[in-house]
């Protein structure tokens, strides 16, 4: 199997520490964005679009007590003969999950401007689906650059 990496020039990597420069709220980031994976969830919970859509919701909705949390908008895709596909979001949050009920797994984005509210709806998520083992990468948007090449 062939890796790919990623590759960035000595001119970009300086065109984008000048914008950094002439707009220092890139310096902290725009928001957090996590990628996780769930293993060992129960079937049940990953199976169905309407439970997977609801269970969203409920995650991203108990974020209410931030600004812009209102007005979540629910897609679901239901695959046959089981799986599924949803995403929640407004303008401040987004959430996408892909399932597969059969392996007990789940793939997860959860984007948030703020991290303690990414955080708060990964604890939901994974109280409300009870998974085994759950793995999280942690990325700052508009950080990327500022990072080390791989």
């Amino acid at each position: 199997m062939t890796t790919l990496t990623p590759v960035i020039t000595k001119e970009f990597r300086e065109s984008k520490q000048k914008a950094n420069m002439l707009n220092p709220s890139f310096a902290t980031g725009l928001s957090t964005h996590l990628l996780v994976e769930m293993w060992q969830a129960p079937f049940s919970s990953l199976a169905n679009a309407q439970v997977i859509g609801n269970i969203l919701e409920q995650a991203a909705s108990d974020c209410n007590n931030f600004e812009g949390t209102s007005d979540l908008k629910v897609n679901t895709y239901q695959f046959d003969p089981y799986g599924v596909s949803a995403t929640v979001s407004n303008s401040m949050l987004h959430v996408l999950i892909h399932t597969w009920p059969e392996r007990e797994y789940a793939a997860l984005d959860i984007f948030a401007r703020e991290q303690s509210q990414a955080h708060r709806i990964l604890e939901n998520l994974k109280t409300i689906l009870n998974p085994g083992h759950v793995e999280v990468i942690e990325i700052v948007r508009g950080q990327l650059l500022n990072m080390e090449d791989t």
